[in-house]
């Protein structure tokens, strides 16, 4: 599915607020309502929203956030990976290359939960060859699903001539709107136009 900037607005703007109302994406975004509706509608039939979802403050809730990387044979990953996915414990299986073959992202209350885990539900699978455990103790980052950004399957165009803009963009923003142009003589008429109140 090809994203253009319309799709791009409607995604950025849900990633900052899922539970915005239809009114005020459709503002932000600069497009009517009945057509905020219709692309949200198409962005969940065609799986580029798969869910909508809230994001928790660890700090509020008791219990770790846990990374726990597994090697395993290669013959045996998928058997382990698809038993991991149904484990109750589990909010994340991630195929991964590098020191290890799988990441396991998982939630418990104590370290006691956590080495029952390991003891009853990762010994009991077959293939596994090592593991490395990893505890959060702190958040300094966490943004929800891929970044965003012009050129990742996302068409962007000028704002001031309109052209299809190939590579890396030039931004600029202005009242939290974000503006792509694909040259500098275009950003230099922009900003002489916003200089001047002008800006789109």
């Amino acid at each position: 599915m090809e994203l253009d900037q319309i799709d791009y607005r409607i995604l950025a703007i849900l990633q900052e607020d899922g539970r915005i109302s239809l009114s005020k994406l459709a503002r932000k975004a600069r497009i009517s309502v009945p057509t905020a509706r219709q692309r949200i509608n198409r962005l969940v039939k065609e799986g580029v929203i798969q869910r909508f979802t809230i994001l928790l403050d660890p700090k509020r809730i008791t219990g770790y956030d846990i990374f726990i990387g597994i090697s395993a044979k290669p013959a045996d990953l998928a058997a382990i990976a698809e038993k991991l996915k149904n484990t109750e414990e589990v909010l994340g299986v991630y195929r991964t290359v590098g020191e290890h073959d799988l990441l396991v992202r998982l939630s418990v209350q104590s370290y006691a939960e956590l080495d029952d885990f390991i003891a009853k539900r990762l010994s009991t699978l077959n293939g596994i060859q090592g593991i490395r455990t990893n505890i959060v103790v702190g958040v300094l980052k966490d943004e929800p699903g891929p970044r965003l950004k012009p050129g990742a399957g996302i068409r962007v165009f000028c704002v001031v001539c309109g052209k299809e803009i190939e590579g890396r963009p030039i931004k600029r923003t202005i009242e939290e709107r974000e503006y792509y142009l694909c040259c500098n003589s275009c950003a230099a008429l922009f900003d002489q136009k916003a200089a001047l109140g002008y800006a789109p």
